[in-house]
């Protein structure tokens, strides 16, 4: 009987992340200057149990406004962080830093961006489980997992969520992890 509830449990779960997935290729887009500061406190108060728990600090450093949809930016957030705390190690204290600058495609030295466009690079580093580097791709894609659902739970769809909202503001993210060094996701959003 309990081995069925907690099927249910997962399976409802899947379901839920999947009209999640689904919703954000139908949702209105609509873009407003935002201030990223504010969705970053909104989320980290919502996770403020479970930052106790896992004894995690997030470092803010100022953030830049963004021309973005607020609420599926909020859920970008809200995933990276949830991340974060999920694949912490538990012997140590997590750190995690969020970050943004704006700048030029030139200056931020990455070849998938147009040299001359101006972007909000946005940073979220921590220094939990990390993951091995050959895996920086595929953990963007739909029921990719790199643990199994007894060590960590989830249903292998947030970083898929992530990067669909990363390409509805015409932006890119990528990824990059050390095991048991950390793990950063860098995000680039054209500033226009």
């Amino acid at each position: 009987f309990q081995r069925i509830m907690n099927s249910a449990k997962r399976m409802q779960q899947l379901i839920s992340d999947l009209l999640a997935f689904s919703h954000l290729n139908t949702a209105q887009r609509k873009f407003e200057n935002t201030d990223l500061n504010l969705i970053v406190e909104e989320v980290k108060n919502e996770f403020k149990d479970t930052m106790q728990e896992k004894r995690a600090t997030i470092e803010v450093n100022k953030m830049c406004d963004a021309h973005i949809i607020s609420f599926q930016f909020r859920q970008l957030i809200q995933n990276l962080i949830g991340n974060s705390l999920k694949f912490s190690d538990p012997e140590k204290p997590l750190l995690i830093k969020i970050q943004s600058i704006t700048s030029t495609g030139r200056a931020l030295n990455n070849e998938q961006l147009s040299p001359e466009k101006e972007y909000c690079h946005i940073s979220v580093a921590d220094n939990g489980i990390g993951f091995d580097p050959q895996y920086r791709d595929q953990i963007f894609e739909v029921f990719q997992r790199l643990h199994g659902r007894d060590e960590y739970p989830g249903t292998g769809i947030g970083l898929a969520i992530v990067k669909k909202i990363v390409e509805n503001h015409n932006g890119i993210i990528t990824a990059s992890g050390e095991l048991g060094k950390g793990a950063t996701f860098d995000i680039y959003i054209p500033v226009s």
